[in-house]
């Protein structure tokens, strides 16, 4: 297949693929095995690429893409010798390149949690370098903005707002996206690949304090447990345990009528069961009546019930 010349629009053309350098891109990388990845490959080998790849020009005559990966993967696997390209003005701010990358990829639905959560904040860090924003640092801004925006430095809120709208998110929402990147590689790394649902991750992230959090990581994957299981059992070190010295032993009143009740149940069940069993029940209650008998004589008398003499 021969490489087309340039047309008349010098910003559309098509260039051979090796003239393209990928940067690092939004997507951390590529599942060419998937059905969508196949989908688009046949796409492309039945109709060519529709929508050209976005870059913008080099010195050296190369071109940096911007935004297309996927079809320039599909193409260099199809052989194309050429591919189509629209090119931006040299010299974009880095902010706007990862704006452009994460415009098109957000619209894509196989883009994981963990690399919308690294392209927004990648976004976020572009466009106020002076800034230093780590994870923790954009999160508090998001807090801050979502609660009291007036504390919130003007261009910093409208990068938020930009984001947001670029997103489809809510603060709040992006909050939570964000806090994933706070979880261990070996977290992160089962979202990225869906083995871990991303509404779990987020209670993994809101609760990194949990001391038993790994361990509950390990066990999960191996026995899936449900939202609600997984919160308490994630909350449970933060409920204070009762304290064995302060539990009210249980009246001797109400311990009678609980006997009393056994002993009604036990009554409507006596044509259900066998001799074997109710010789054993038989004989732990005499253990428990021998036991009350030996600890009798340690118990005080009570004011109303002292013997007379």
């Amino acid at each position: 297949m021969a490489t087309k010349k340039t047309v008349v629009n010098p910003e559309f053309l098509y260039i051979p693929g090796e003239k393209i350098v990928v940067m690092e891109q939004v997507r951390s990388g590529i599942n060419t095995e998937t059905d969508s990845f196949k989908s688009l490959m046949q796409s492309i080998k039945d109709k060519g690429i529709l929508e050209p790849l976005i870059v913008t020009a080099q010195e050296d005559g190369t071109y940096l893409l911007i935004c297309g990966e996927r079809r320039l993967l599909a193409a260099r696997q199809l052989g194309l010798e050429s591919v189509p390209i629209r090119i931006i003005e040299a010299g974009r701010e880095l902010g706007e390149t990862i704006a452009l990358q994460l415009t098109e990829n957000l619209q894509r639905e196989d883009l994981n949690p963990i690399d919308q959560a690294k392209g927004i904040l990648a976004y976020i860090q572009a466009k106020h370098p002076d800034k230093n924003y780590d994870v923790d640092g954009v999160m508090s801004e998001l807090v801050n903005c979502n609660r009291s925006p007036e504390y919130v430095p003007e261009e910093v809120s409208f990068t938020l707002k930009e984001t947001s709208e670029i997103s489809a998110k809510s603060y709040p929402t992006l909050f939570r996206t964000i806090s994933l990147l706070k979880l261990s590689p070996e977290i992160q790394a089962e979202i990225h690949t869906g083995n871990l649902p991303v509404s779990h991750g987020y209670l993994f992230a809101a609760n990194l304090d949990c001391p038993d959090l790994m361990q509950i990581f390990t066990d999960i994957l191996k026995t899936p447990v449900t939202y609600t299981t997984l919160e308490s059992r994630l909350t449970a070190y933060k409920k204070p345990k009762p304290d064995p010295n302060d539990t009210k032993p249980v009246s001797v009143k109400k311990q009678v009528k609980s006997l009393v009740s056994i002993k009604t149940t036990f009554d409507k069940g006596l044509g259900t069961y066998i001799y074997e069993d109710v010789e054993k029940y038989l004989h732990e209650l005499l253990v428990f009546c021998d036991h009350v008998q030996q600890e009798l004589p340690k118990i005080p008398y009570g004011k109303k019930r002292r013997p007379q003499v």
